[in-house]
């Protein structure tokens, strides 16, 4: 009786770290996914630095900030930062991005080049794509932390009999 019961325990308790582990492995590329669809779209905001260089005045001044968060977010890159450590960075490039549509935006012509309008959906779009992954990725996380610290209790507690 006994060895059934102990059985069913530690089957149970290598499935919940299995589980744990799978959890892991899926934030983890969720991660990647998130970091890949940020860089993309950040790359498509120099194509539209090119295209309103014919429009707007002053577009080094107003890409001025974004290129300097795109050097640090590039320097975060070639160290594989975790993305939590990332998202203040990505967080600023995405209201520099706001603050480019908005002058862009003001200007007429700009409004009417197919290239900008295309790029400017693409980047929402992806915009779009990164925050509903951060959203799933948070609440992941909330149950893998949860999971992480019961799985540590059940092996410690495996340890200690």
């Amino acid at each position: 009786m006994w060895i059934i019961i102990g059985s069913i325990l530690i089957f149970l308790i290598i499935t919940l770290n299995l589980f744990t582990y799978v959890l892991w492995i899926k934030l983890d590329l969720l991660e990647k996914n998130i970091i890949t669809i940020f860089n993309k779209r950040n790359n498509q905001v120099v194509s539209i630095f090119q295209v309103s260089k014919l429009y707007l005045t002053k577009t080094d001044e107003i890409f001025n900030e974004f290129f300097n968060l795109k050097r640090k977010d590039f320097w975060e890159n070639s160290f594989n930062t975790s993305l939590s450590n990332k998202l203040n960075t990505y967080k600023k490039i995405h209201n520099e991005i706001d603050f480019i549509f908005k002058v862009c935006e003001k200007n007429n012509k700009i409004q009417l080049n197919p290239i900008f309008l295309y790029l400017k959906d693409s980047i929402l779009d992806k915009s779009n794509d990164i925050w509903k992954n951060l959203k799933l990725f948070n609440n992941i996380k909330k149950e893998y932390n949860l999971y992480k610290k019961i799985s540590k209790f059940t092996i410690l507690w495996l340890f200690i009999k």
